[in-house]
């Protein structure tokens, strides 16, 4: 599968590429997870959109990266169904560390990661920090990327 890799910010999404997020972010984080809430919100105009499409010119891959009040973040991490298991998720987040040190280079990382994610994010490292906690009806834990 040939992926080409994409980095912008809110403003200079085009329509069709902030449509083909959109749309994969509720197909993981709505219909997928069976969660109603709000999906699209404020964090989406002040971030930097990382996504990757295949050859057909389909999201495939996406993580939104934001800054908090004094650290940088990063969420609404995904791979399609018809990607996982591929090391997709491994390449996606090598993009975001990637980014993240390009465009906010030596300041602390943080998340909040999805529970059952825990293991994954440790690969990367980033250790939990404090007890679970849910949100939006789905626990969850604090990471933070040891230096």
């Amino acid at each position: 599968m040939e992926i080409k890799w994409h980095l912008e910010s809110f403003e200079h999404l085009m329509n069709d590429e902030i449509w083909q997020i959109y749309a994969r972010r509720v197909q993981v984080f709505v219909v997928e997870q069976d969660r109603a809430f709000q999906e699209i919100d404020k964090l989406d105009k002040h971030a930097f959109h990382l996504w990757a499409t295949n050859e057909e010119d389909k999201v495939v891959a996406y993580a939104r990266i934001y800054r908090e009040e004094d650290y940088i973040s990063f969420g609404r991490v995904l791979t399609t169904p018809d990607t996982r298991g591929m090391g997709m998720g491994k390449e996606l987040m090598n993009h975001v560390m990637k980014a993240i040190e390009e465009n906010y280079p030596g300041e602390p990382v943080k998340i909040h990661a999805q529970a059952d994610k825990q293991h994954f994010y440790e690969k990367f490292g980033f250790v939990a920090h404090g007890d679970e906690y849910t949100h939006i009806h789905t626990p969850h834990i604090f990471m933070v990327k040891e230096k």
